[in-house]
């Protein structure tokens, strides 16, 4: 048995019928392709960042150097990370101008002796291993920019305003995917631009093992949602112990999810058990799904 579930963020704000149906096909297009690849080479890996790349060149999700917000000075920082049942993890923080995130997180994963790298060091390793770098002048990004000297001067006004604008954030179309192949191998990965107009550097739960992807020989989670909520209460390592301990993988994401309710910040989780059960769950407005069993 091979199972295939895929996730496009969870967005709690508002969003118009075009884009849902703009970002319901570019998951099943991803889904799909996805699909193909568990069945030819039965390699949940290659699954998971097949999926994963396509829907970070897809430039209706918060992914990839088309589709991720600009921070506040107009540039577009990314975090990916992917886990398999080994537990064996790699991710990249705040990398910019490469198009797959997940792929150079998953070099990272195979070759480096790190769990994660950031900023520079991401990109100098992803220049080693060979990734083509795209210029910034090619890339799109999917807020207004903002330059340096635009900034305000009053420090704390500025960081109340700010505060205060996160807490009003309501699209989160981070994405996620999670396999297992036939022979129990599972693997989850997560990739994201973050959060429009964030701070330079700000680094949310995509990157961290346990808050936006977590696996284990029992099952595999990826998040979705306000990052710095879901590190709290580290959402995919909460839902895979809860499948460790024996709870039915919806059972887990719901139970997750309402943990996040009753601390008031949106967030979507997407599970996979051992047995290929499918869990998804969220608290928000919109949130594109698919999964499959493939006997």
């Amino acid at each position: 048995m091979k199972v295939l579930v895929v996730h496009g963020g969870c967005d709690e704000g508002y969003l118009a019928q075009e884009e849902q149906e703009k970002r319901n096909a570019g998951i099943t297009e991803a889904f799909e392709e996805g699909l193909k690849v568990l069945k030819q080479r039965d390699s949940a890996l290659d699954a998971v960042e097949t999926v994963i790349a396509i829907l970070e060149d897809n430039p209706h999700f918060d992914a990839g150097i088309h589709g991720s917000f600009k921070n506040m000075v107009g540039e577009i920082e990314m975090d990916a990370s992917i886990m398999d049942s080994n537990e064996s993890a790699g991710g990249v923080i705040r990398i910019r101008n490469f198009a797959h995130p997940i792929s150079v997180a998953r070099k990272v994963m195979e070759e480096m002796p790190h769990l994660m790298v950031s900023g520079k060091g991401a990109e100098i390793f992803a220049r080693l291993a060979g990734f083509h770098e795209i210029p910034p002048e090619l890339q799109t990004g999917s807020a207004e920019q903002r330059d340096l000297d635009k900034l305000p001067q009053n420090f704390r006004e500025f960081i109340e305003k700010y505060s205060k604008r996160l807490e009003e954030q309501k699209i989160f179309s981070t994405v996620g995917a999670i396999a297992i192949d036939s022979t129990g191998y599972i693997v989850a990965g997560t990739s994201t631009g973050g959060i429009a107009r964030a701070f330079p550097g700000r680094v949310g739960d995509t990157p961290i093992i346990g808050a936006g992807t977590f696996a284990s020989k029992a099952g595999g989670a990826s998040a979705t949602g306000l990052g710095e909520g879901i590190l709290k209460v580290g959402i995919t390592r909460k839902v895979v112990e809860l499948i460790e301990s024996g709870a039915a993988v919806q059972k887990a994401c719901e139970k997750v999810v309402a943990l996040c309710s009753d601390r008031h910040f949106p967030c979507g989780v997407i599970a996979l058990d051992s047995n290929g059960n499918v869990g998804i769950a969220h608290n928000g407005f919109f949130m594109p799904t698919r999964s499959s069993v493939i006997d």
